[in-house]
């Protein structure tokens, strides 16, 4: 911590004008850590006290003022209180697809004579209830018994079937097994380490190391459908592009504490994918690996590599409106904290600005992309050009160095591209949908924190594209692991590899569907 001295000497030369700034900066950086420190993360606003809805809520948001199943409402509360109430509806019946088994629940034989006529009841119906049970994991060993032959005739002549190729040769590893280990780490976020405890659990010696090894065999056997799902974004007319950070403590030449990135590249429309890519760094270099040849339009932050290879590949920039109102967002909670009432208004007028947007995206949802584009040059374009007149104006209002100034700064600096949204039917106004299915991959990361090596995290990268993508298509991730772990090995066309990638796979095998959290 610097001295009294220091501080003193450091700003000695600064007029009090200069002063003056350098501590409403101070204040409002003090202010934004108390809010990041101290209160909700959400992004909540006085019209809207829920909040728009945010990929990262927790589930507590979602519970938040509904009552507990099974409890009673307060007659006397409900009176007292006029506004209406919510009804919690019915609860959804259980998935027609899941086997029944019928128990029986009948009255003895002695109980089905009338007491007072002394006559046998006439049956008049049946009442059935319907309860979920789960039966644990059922662990089998699987004998592959091949039978030999030998003609009596031929003494060096011998016969026998051939059994289909392992996806791990020499193991012990099924397709099924290793889409269990899969399964429980890239989409239920359960570690290596804590699965070696569960087979313990089941006497079963199957350690962390050699499902590790497992793990790099796997994402090797897929591959190809990586480089394919690869290719065939590439040649999309729209991409979502996002990084987050991953580190990898044994990496030449590098710090274990150093930062390294899982890039991802998205296509929302139909046949979606979502691709990882591991990079040692966020640089120009390692965007330019992922995006050569493609010449569509690219959804994105305000991140500057993004725009350096602009010249070099020649594609369309749209930016991401939820990164506007995220930086309007914390304004207004940072005005709020230091009671500075015109700040305030200012980013709550941004906000409004920016929710009329949303509530268009809304009523246009799941429409043909033609429509969007016309109802958005319809009813968006007007509220668009108020906004630009308004930033261009609030701009000479307000501080540069505060919260609100840097937002109206930034938005400013993105509008040629925040504003493509208004040009094409197919281009998002945010770039949320990425950072959903970048979500698990945080939640995985949070659980075991690192990649031991750079083939680990190229590793992840596959086996999370793989079960990204199936889960976008409304494909099982277990059933579709399975089912490529057991044809992969067998599939040595081009044509057989196309009909594995998992946009394609439900048209040629049979897959359990598989429905996206909202």
């Amino acid at each position: 911590m610097e001295t009294f001295e220091a501080i003193k000497s450091k700003y000695s030369k600064h007029s009090e004008e200069e002063l003056v700034q350098v501590i409403a900066r101070l204040l409002s950086e003090n202010a934004h850590l108390k809010t990041l420190l101290f209160t909700s993360g959400r992004e909540r606003t006085a019209e809207d006290p829920l909040g728009m809805k945010l990929m990262f809520d927790e589930i507590e948001s979602i519970l938040e003022g509904i009552p507990s199943e099974g409890a009673e409402q307060d007659v006397e509360a409900d009176e007292a209180d006029p506004s209406p109430k919510k009804s919690r509806g019915k609860r959804r019946p259980l998935p027609a697809h899941l086997p029944r088994i019928r128990r029986e629940i009948d009255l003895p034989e002695s109980e089905k004579i009338c007491p007072i006529h002394q006559v046998e009841l006439d049956k008049i119906g049946e009442e059935v209830v319907e309860k979920l049970e789960i039966i644990p994991a059922q662990v089998n060993v699987i004998q592959y018994v091949t039978f030999k032959y030998k003609c009596s005739c031929c003494e060096n002549r011998f016969h026998s079937a051939i059994r289909d190729s392992d996806p791990i040769p020499k193991s012990f590893a099924t397709p099924s097994l290793l889409a269990y280990i899969v399964t429980a780490k890239f989409v239920d976020g359960l570690p290596l380490y804590r699965q070696e405890r569960i087979f313990d659990r089941l006497s079963i010696d199957l350690n962390r190391t050699t499902m590790s090894r497992w793990m790099i065999a796997t994402a090797e056997l897929a591959k190809p459908l990586w480089r394919l799902m690869h290719e065939d974004l590439l040649a999309s007319p729209v991409l979502h592009v996002d990084e987050t950070e991953v580190q990898v403590i044994c990496e030449p030449g590098r710090k274990a504490q150093a930062k390294s990135y899982m890039w991802c590249l998205a296509r929302q429309t139909e046949n979606p994918i979502i691709l990882f890519n591991y990079e040692a760094s966020r640089s120009k270099s390692a965007a330019l690996n992922l995006l050569d040849n493609f010449r569509g339009t690219a959804v994105c932050d305000g991140y500057k590599v993004y725009d350096s290879l602009f010249p070099i590949l020649g594609y369309i920039l749209a930016g991401c409106m939820a990164h506007v109102r995220r930086k309007f967002w914390h304004a207004e909670k940072t005005a709020k904290k230091e009671a500075k009432s015109d700040t305030k208004i200012i980013a709550s007028a941004a906000l409004n600005f920016i929710k009329k947007l949303y509530a268009i995206e809304a009523k246009i949802k799941g429409r043909p992309p033609d429509e969007i584009v016309k109802i958005r040059q319809e009813m968006s374009v007007p509220i668009v050009d108020s906004f630009l007149n308004w930033l261009t104006d609030m701009e000479t209002v307000v501080l540069p160095s505060s919260p609100t100034g840097k937002a109206i700064a930034y938005t400013l600096g993105q509008w040629p591209k925040l504003v493509q949204f208004t040009k094409n039917g197919l281009v998002a106004i945010d770039n949320n949908y990425i950072e959903a299915h970048i979500r698990p991959f945080v939640i995985g990361r949070n659980a075991w924190m690192f990649s031991y090596s750079t083939k680990g995290a190229h590793t992840s990268a596959i086996l999370y594209s793989l079960v990204e993508t199936a889960k976008a298509n409304g494909i099982d991730p277990h059933d579709y692991l399975h089912l490529i772990f057991k044809e992969l090995p067998k599939s040595d066309t081009l044509e057989k590899l196309e009909t594995l990638l998992p946009y394609k796979a439900k048209a040629f095998y049979p897959l359990k569907s598989y429905q996206l959290a909202k």
